[in-house]
């Protein structure tokens, strides 16, 4: 929990001091009673002490206070709320390298079975876009809603040589924006890219991360390989995203899986002061009905 204006907690002291000045008034009321009768005599005459029941009521009152004075400072919560629509480009390498079987039952089909199940848990409002890329980069599916194009597309990849990752992102890039000369602003998008190896030729990945970065498109990368790669790192890093490594099929399905939150969901901080407040007036009214039913008053 985080607030908007901490400085105000520092009011939170004036709780102590009000408990304290309430103790001495107590010690001196104590002091005054016991001076106009006699103390041995006072268990003849009292058959019951308040005790425990005269402290709830001023209890429930400090306690309402505090809550009140952190109500003051506006604090807020971080809440994960669902993204209203989004663009997701899918940037999937298909280089002949994606044939390697160390990942079951090879690299490209494992990658294309898990963005396959990635697709199914996306909700239908967010569009989907299909780059594959080699020596040099294709878009397969502009972004849509239909899902079936972009499986379509992905299980009709066909490999090729070269690899070029930086292409790859600039043309994701150029894909995603809108195409309606009406309405020229992008929706919430990011980029997943895919690929077992570092870039060979095309633009440089890090130029090309920073043109992502220009844009405020943040770069999922996932590295089908044993270990991870500095390259893609950066790249993750640069543009706000963040960097993978799946050297199984099972580890792969499980980065998709991860990704399919990450990418739904947005953080958005909720002000909690009304729910503090309601909480401070709940404690007031329980201090006032406690004292009513014991004391027939409200002090």
């Amino acid at each position: 929990m985080s607030f908007r204006w901490p400085e105000l907690l520092w009011t939170l002291l004036l709780v102590p001091a009000v408990l304290l000045l309430w103790l001495q008034g107590e010690g001196r009321r104590r002091r005054r009673a016991g001076s106009f009768g006699n103390p041995a005599l006072m268990p003849n005459v009292l058959t019951a002490r308040p005790s425990w029941r005269r402290l709830l009521p001023a209890a429930f009152y400090l306690l309402a206070a505090t809550v009140l004075l952190v109500a003051l400072a506006r604090p807020e919560a971080t809440a994960q709320v669902p993204r209203d629509r989004a663009t997701i480009m899918l940037v999937m390498d298909a280089s002949r390298s994606m044939l390697n079987q160390d990942v079951q039952p090879t690299r490209l089909a494992a990658a294309q079975r898990a963005a396959t199940a990635f697709l199914d848990r996306l909700p239908d409002r967010f569009q989907v876009g299909l780059i594959t890329f080699a020596g040099a980069a294709r878009v397969d599916s502009l972004p849509t809603t239909d899902r079936a194009v972009i499986e379509d597309a992905l299980a009709a990849t066909q490999t090729r040589t070269g690899t070029a990752v930086g292409d790859a992102i600039v043309r994701a890039l150029q894909a995603s924006r809108p195409r309606d000369a009406v309405n020229d602003q992008r929706p919430p998008t990011s980029v997943l890219l895919l690929t077992d190896g570092e870039s060979r030729s095309g633009v440089p990945p890090l130029l090309a991360a920073e043109q992502a970065r220009r844009e405020q498109v943040p770069v999922f990368t996932v590295a089908v390989a044993s270990q991870s790669q500095e390259e893609l790192r950066r790249v993750a890093e640069l543009t706000g995203g963040e960097s993978f490594t799946a050297p199984t099929s099972d580890q792969l399905a499980a980065v998709y899986r991860d990704l399919g939150t990450r990418l739904t969901y947005v953080e958005e901080k909720r002000e909690l002061t009304s729910l503090f407040m309601g909480g401070s007036a709940l404690l007031v009214l329980l201090g006032a009905a406690a004292s009513i039913a014991w004391f027939r008053r409200i002090p």
